[in-house]
């Protein structure tokens, strides 16, 4: 099997990589490198996929499967998928959830259809008036159409992906920065409440849905109704041996401090009612699973302690001070609220 990875040195794409590998699978990565090497065993064909000349190098080249984790703009991806298209098996695009307009703040965002798309669009193209988030979904969408217009639907498959957690999460640091937090001990404040639905896909996991080279389109976000916050509290706490105490403050209340959900309090969001209820039926049926909650978070910590991982100045999270003092404050409101 041979395998071609648009990407490949960062967290998804060095997931994909590494789970070709595993697979037995011959693999070439095309990237800038600039955010990483190659593994040992891979290919590395040096290029930028906006530049025709560098993208050139790909011609004639035959993959059983190629992944695009890198597409952002639909004009690349038509660029990249169609000079594949007539020699390679399958292209399996990893889109985004954002495709949807009304995620995550409708339950029901599937009902409202998904961004119309442009497959030759640049960002330039983008519909005035979207916020980032919507404009990141609609250039999605249209990437998703390139490479089906390329590879044909029986070819094909697009990866509507949710939150994505796991080793190597350099890039955004959600689950790192809840995993790091929780081993230094103390009081932790946890936003929401115990139960809150938690939905979270290991970068393994997708990486190996993508190259069972399923055709069609799938939403690919973790296991509804599997996982609660409190689930994860305490695979923190168990994993990292620490002997954190959790303080559940809801929803409202950090909200009227200033709080910034999602950055300052990573994966919460009050009031998106669709975070973390995705359609993943079919996605299940066609060979997505999951491994178990505390498995993630096992492997990401033991990824951390291998670098001595450190917040960095993108890494969601709240400082250590904003939280004490947070704390002292919902104390002095509800004194009789104690650390669980």
């Amino acid at each position: 099997m041979d395998i071609l990875v648009l990407g490949g040195t960062v967290f998804l794409g060095r997931a994909v990589v590494s789970t070709a590998l595993a697979q037995g699978a011959r693999v070439a990565v095309f990237n800038r490198g600039r955010s990483g090497v190659a593994p040992d065993g891979v290919e590395q064909i040096t290029g930028d996929r906006t530049a025709a000349a560098d993208l050139a190098q790909l011609a004639g080249r035959s993959f059983d499967v190629v992944v695009d984790t890198s597409g952002y703009e639909p004009a690349d991806v038509a660029r990249s998928a169609g000079l594949l298209a007539a020699r390679c098996g399958h292209y399996a695009f990893v889109s985004t959830i954002n495709v949807f307009p009304g995620w995550p703040d409708e339950a029901d965002y599937q009902r409202l259809g998904t961004h119309a798309g442009d497959p030759d669009a640049t960002a330039g193209d983008v519909p005035a008036g979207l916020d980032p988030g919507a404009a990141y979904g609609w250039l999605k969408a249209g990437c998703e159409l390139a490479a089906a217009r390329a590879f044909g639907a029986g070819r094909s498959t697009a990866l509507r992906a949710g939150c994505i957690v796991g080793p190597d999460d350099s890039q955004v640091g959600r689950l790192p920065w809840w995993i790091d937090r929780v081993a230094r001990g103390g009081e932790v404040l946890v936003p929401g409440a115990p139960d809150d639905a938690i939905a979270l896909i290991d970068a393994r996991d997708l990486a190996a849905f993508a190259l069972a080279a399923v055709p069609g389109t799938f939403e690919t976000g973790g296991p509804s109704g599997r996982d609660t916050r409190a689930d994860l509290m305490a695979a923190c706490r168990r994993i990292t041996g620490s002997d954190a105490g959790f303080t559940y403050v809801g929803d409202a209340w950090p909200v009227e401090q200033g709080v910034t959900p999602w950055t300052e309090l990573p994966l919460w969001a009050p009031g998106a009612r669709g975070l973390f209820t995705h359609d993943t039926a079919a996605a299940e049926a066609a060979g997505l699973s999951w491994r178990p909650l505390a498995d993630t978070v096992a492997d990401t910590w033991a990824w951390q302690r291998s670098l001595d991982w450190t917040a960095g100045p993108r890494t969601p999270g709240l400082a250590a001070d904003r939280e004490s003092e947070l704390l002292t404050a919902w104390h002095a409101s509800v004194p009789s609220t104690p650390a669980g």
